[in-house]
């Protein structure tokens, strides 16, 4: 496989949400799981074989992404922390020349956001493209990494993303601005009220 794939981490306990006694992958917009809308948007953008990677939950998430054109992979060490999940998206995109990293509980990211990054790495070939949404501080996901990265992705470990990769090359980075406002992820049942009344716009980030 060659051109950009998309790693979904959805893997996490939701230990903040809920107290965790629920699943924040699992709450509904409407009638809609938070996890479908994060991936049916990575799905509409058309850009590249999305991977969904599971932990906890993982057949309730899988069955929520029932009929979306993703492939889900369960990684059973997901306990050990978000870098474990990340290594086996990059190992399941491995051919890839590039992946573009996104998070399961943002169920904001529009598809253009991703067709912006991937025509942006087309047209630069950067090691790095972040998107720099209108009114944000901080660059926030999804986020491409180019093939010459993955190495350092697979040496990632714990409970991280991967800013510190961002930070080592930040000289190589390249922004694609985007003209909305940042999507935020959602953590906490009061993360949840915000996206549902329209205030969970703020930026995150791929470290939670």
């Amino acid at each position: 496989m060659a051109g950009i794939g998309i790693v979904v981490l959805a893997a996490g306990r939701s230990t903040r949400f809920a107290a965790g006694r629920a699943s924040k992958l699992l709450a509904l917009v409407g009638d809609i799981p938070i996890v479908r809308l994060a991936v049916n948007a990575a799905t509409d953008a058309q850009v590249g074989e999305v991977v969904v990677i599971t932990g906890d939950r993982s057949d309730d998430v899988t069955l929520a992404l029932a009929g979306l054109p993703a492939r889900v992979v369960r990684e059973p060490q997901f306990g050990d922390g978000m870098a474990t999940s990340l290594g086996r998206g990059v190992r399941e995109l491995s051919t890839a020349d590039a992946i573009i990293v996104t998070l399961g509980d943002v169920p904001g990211v529009r598809p253009e956001t991703y067709r912006l990054i991937a025509a942006r790495w087309r047209a630069t070939g950067a090691a790095i493209v972040v998107p720099r949404y209108a009114n944000a501080t901080a660059p926030a996901p999804p986020t491409l990494f180019g093939s010459a990265l993955f190495d350092e992705l697979l040496a990632l470990r714990g409970d991280v993303g991967a800013r510190s990769v961002i930070a080592r090359h930040a000289s190589v980075v390249v922004e694609e601005p985007i003209a909305w406002p940042a999507p935020r992820d959602v953590d906490t049942l009061d993360d949840l009220n915000d996206y549902l009344t329209g205030n969970g716009r703020d930026e995150t980030s791929l470290d939670r």
